[in-house]
Formats: C-alpha cells, sequence, structure tokens
C-alpha cells in the first residue's frame, strides 16, 4: 500500500476548484436576491408616488428660493439642483423613507434634473458633465408646457426602468415662471450583471482566489496531513509491523476514525498472534497423532518381538544381547511418551474465547440443552481474569443444568474499548421470592467483584427465567 500523496494533491485541487466554483454562483444568486428585492420595494414606492411628491415639493421650494438668485441665475439655479438630487440620492430619508442603497447599487448617476424656462429652453441641468440627456417627448413639449400642471411622462422599461415628472414652478402673484423636470433611469439587476463592469467583480474575484487558496492551505495543513498519517500506518500493519501508531488525538471526525484504526490494529495484532499460536498448535497436535499413530506403534510392537525373542533365547549367549536391545526399546518408548505429552496443547495455551466457547458446547452436550452462543474474539485478558471468568460460567452453566428446568440457554461475551460484558441466561422457571442465594451464587458475586471495578447482577423471577450478568473494565 502507498502513501496517498500524489491522489491527496488531486484531492486538494478539485475540493478548491469545487469551492470557488460553487462560491461565485453563490455569490451572484445572493447578491442577485437582495438587489432584486431591494429594486422591487423601491420602484413600487416610486410607483406609489414618491418621485411625484418629490418633484412637486421640489417645484415649491426652487419658487421660494427662485428671486434669491437674480444676481447669477445660472449658477443658483446649478446649485439647487444639485443639493436637490444629491438629497434625493441619500440611502436614508432621501427619495423613499425606507433605507435603500439600490440607487447607489445600480447607477453612478441614478437621477437628473433640469430646470426649463417657460418656452422649454434648459436653465440648469445635472448632472452638468454626465451623458444624461432630456428625453422629453419633442413633438408634444409645447402642449407639456402650456398645461402648467404637474406632468408623468412615459418612459422606457428595458433595459432601464425610467420614470419622469415635469412640474411646474409658479412665480409668488401665480405667474409660470419655469419647469422642474427629474428623470430617475435605473437599469434592471439582470442587465446591471450581465451588461455593467463595477468595482464589485474584482472585489469577487479577490475574494475568490484568496478563499481558493485558504481552503487549499487548510486541507493541505490540517486535512491531508492527517490523512497521511493514516496512510503511513495502514501500509506499516500491511506488512504486519502493528507498532505504528495513528498520533490524532483530535476530537472531529479524522481523529474518531484515527481512534477506531489504532483500536483495530491492536485486535489485529493480538488475532494473527492467536492466529499463529492456533496454527503451531494444531501443527504439534498433528506430528503428537502421527508420531502416535505410526512410531509408537511401531517401538511398541519392536518391544513385544524383543521380549518374545529373549524368552526364546533363555540362556543362549545371545539372549544378553536382546535383554539390551529390549531396554533400548522400552526407554525409545518412554521417551517418546514424554514427547507426546509435551506436544499436546495445554487448554491453558488456547485463546480465552476458544476455551469459553469449548467449555460451554461441552456443558452443552452435556445437559442436552440448547445453547445459543454471541461471542466477540477477546485477546488481552491476564491469567487470573481468565480463570475467574471461567469459573464463574462454569458455576452459573451448573446452575441451569440443576435447579432452573430450562430447555434453551444463552452466553453472550461483548466488549467495547475498555469494558467486558458476560451473560448468562435461561428460560427456565426462575427463583421463587423467598429462595435463599446459595453458596455458588456467592461464589459467583465474590469472583466477579475482585475484577477490575467488577459488578455482579442476577435477575431472577418465578416462571421469567434468570439471568447472571458480569461487567468490568478490561483495559
Amino acid at each position: 500500500m502507498k502513501p496517498l500523496r500524489p491522489q491527496l494533491r488531486g484531492l486538494i485541487f478539485k475540493l478548491a476548484v469545487f469551492y470557488v466554483l460553487l462560491s461565485l454562483p453563490s455569490l451572484i444568486l445572493v447578491e442577485s436576491a437582495i438587489l432584486i428585492f431591494e429594486f422591487n420595494e423601491f420602484m413600487a414606492d416610486v410607483e406609489g408616488g414618491s418621485l411625484t411628491r418629490a418633484t412637486t415639493q421640489a417645484a415649491d421650494d426652487l419658487a421660494t428660493a427662485w428671486p434669491s438668485m437674480a444676481q447669477d441665475e445660472a449658477r443658483g439655479l446649478a446649485t439647487w439642483t444639485e443639493a436637490w438630487i444629491l438629497r434625493l440620492q441619500r440611502p436614508h430619508g432621501g427619495l423613499i423613507e425606507k433605507e435603500s442603497y439600490i440607487l447607489m447599487e445600480l447607477a453612478t448617476d441614478p437621477l437628473a434634473a433640469a430646470v426649463l424656462a417657460p418656452d422649454g429652453h434648459v436653465l440648469a441641468q445635472m448632472p452638468a458633465n454626465s451623458q444624461w440627456q432630456l428625453q422629453l417627448p419633442g413633438a408634444a413639449i409645447a402642449d407639456y408646457l402650456r398645461t402648467g400642471s404637474l406632468q408623468q411622462l412615459s418612459g422606457s422599461e428595458n433595459p432601464y426602468r425610467i420614470r419622469r415628472v415635469l412640474a411646474p414652478v409658479h412665480s409668488v402673484d401665480g405667474s409660470l415662471r419655469g419647469f422642474l423636470f427629474v428623470e430617475l433611469r435605473l437599469p434592471v439587476p439582470w442587465h446591471r450583471f450581465l451588461l455593467d463592469l463595477s468595482m464589485e467583480w474584482p472585489i469577487i474575484l479577490g475574494y475568490l482566489i484568496v478563499f481558493g487558496l485558504a481552503s487549499s492551505v487548510f486541507l493541505a495543513a490540517w486535512v491531508t496531513r492527517r490523512l497521511n498519517r493514516i496512510a503511513r500506518a495502514a501500509t506499516a500493519w500491511s506488512r504486519g509491523d502493528f507498532s505504528d501508531r495513528i498520533d490524532d488525538s483530535s476530537r472531529d471526525e479524522i481523529g474518531r476514525v484515527s481512534t477506531l484504526l489504532n483500536g483495530m490494529a491492536l485486535e489485529l495484532k493480538a488475532l494473527m498472534r492467536s492466529r499463529a499460536q492456533l496454527a503451531t498448535l494444531a501443527e504439534r497436535q498433528r506430528l503428537a497423532r502421527d508420531l502416535h499413530d505410526t512410531v509408537k506403534q511401531k517401538a511398541f510392537a519392536l518391544n513385544l518381538q524383543l521380549a518374545t525373542a529373549r524368552r526364546q533365547l533363555a540362556d543362549h549367549p545371545a539372549g544378553e544381547r536382546v535383554v539390551q536391545a529390549e531396554r533400548l526399546s522400552q526407554q525409545i518408548q518412554h521417551e517418546l511418551v514424554q514427547i507426546l505429552d509435551e506436544m499436546r496443547a495445554s487448554d491453558g495455551e488456547l485463546p480465552f474465547t476458544t476455551r469459553l466457547r469449548t467449555r460451554a458446547q461441552e456443558w452443552a452436550q452435556t445437559s442436552g440443552m440448547r445453547l445459543e452462543l454471541d461471542m466477540e474474539e477477546i485477546f488481552s485478558l491476564s491469567p487470573g481474569v481468565e480463570d475467574a471468568l471461567l469459573r464463574i460460567t462454569d458455576e452459573a452453566l451448573a446452575n441451569v443444568m440443576r435447579h432452573s428446568g430450562a430447555d434453551h440457554a444463552s452466553l453472550a461475551l461483548r466488549h467495547d474499548a475498555d469494558k467486558l460484558w458476560l451473560t448468562i441466561a435461561d428460560n427456565g422457571q426462575g427463583a421463587s421470592e423467598d429462595a435463599r442465594p446459595g453458596m455458588g451464587l456467592a461464589n459467583m458475586r465474590e469472583r466477579a467483584q475482585a475484577l477490575p471495578q467488577g459488578q455482579f447482577e442476577f435477575d431472577s423471577g418465578s416462571g421469567q427465567g434468570s439471568r447472571v450478568r458480569i461487567s468490568f473494565f478490561s483495559a
């Protein structure tokens, strides 16, 4: 198994590109939604008469201020018009009462105004240096001017929303002094995104670059570095070296996976050691059987033949040689028996789970009861703990056979990272309420409580069966 560095570099690149591609439409979508919402609210307020009211009020203010501009009428009208346009474009308290930045968001010069003489001549226009031009209906301007009343003029709808108002300005004596003309021109939001280049695009682009780089650095330093640790450990484990551990104490998902993998490595190490022990024991048993069935039997037959020859020769001089050969044959038999005894595996050499399963199955054959086993492999128990559990199991199963009257029993052995549970239950008649606990139950309790933080539970009711449950910390 090779380290995953090339693949993880690809992962960094793919995730960074994914984030960028996801962020760009997300930003556009969010900004578009906000702009469209504000745009619709703003235009609804304009349609409700905010532009008309503002123009009418401004025309009355201009009628009052106009006489004071007699010395320099052109400059005075231009200054007044510019100040009025700036007041209308304020985000709060401008053209609409509600706070709105839509005018600044969508256009550089969203509002333009002009002061016209009674004959239609332009006296002042703001903004003066823009390409904004009056869009009065040329052929009918005289009709509009002659009426001397407020006029809402038609405007375009696409790609700009244009609203125009023409308000008369009367002098103190009621004569027509001129007209105040205002035009609102806003691009629809989608047109602004598709056709207009604003200062926001460099900001968005810069954000995406920073976001992509930061994501790559984060993935390289925080995610892929930790995944490489897992890859190195897995490579060592694949070679059979379980001394390598994943050094990751974080509590996030990768940290939890690392902890589980470390635990799995310990269990695999114990399992491989157990399998090796079982394989060794099985081979020794096979050799012992072969030696017993062949060499030992032939040595025994040879010894019989030598004994017969010794009796037949009696006092013959060769009889002494036969006696010596018979002694050597007996020594061979004796040494062979010792070798076979050593090669036979003792019960203590087998893994604990195997020993426990063997005893339970032997009990089932002796009692004739149906036994259900649910056992997980346990590898790291001390000999004293194993012996205590085996004795508790023997006593519990013996009680089931002697006292329960059951036809079914179950034995479960479960564990997690640091705790183990052993449960023996039956479907028998259970214990009556006035029954006194016997010595066997007391012995099981003592053995269980002698285990590390050991606990003993015995549940039994008349007609409900019995259950013995032992739990303790095995780490």
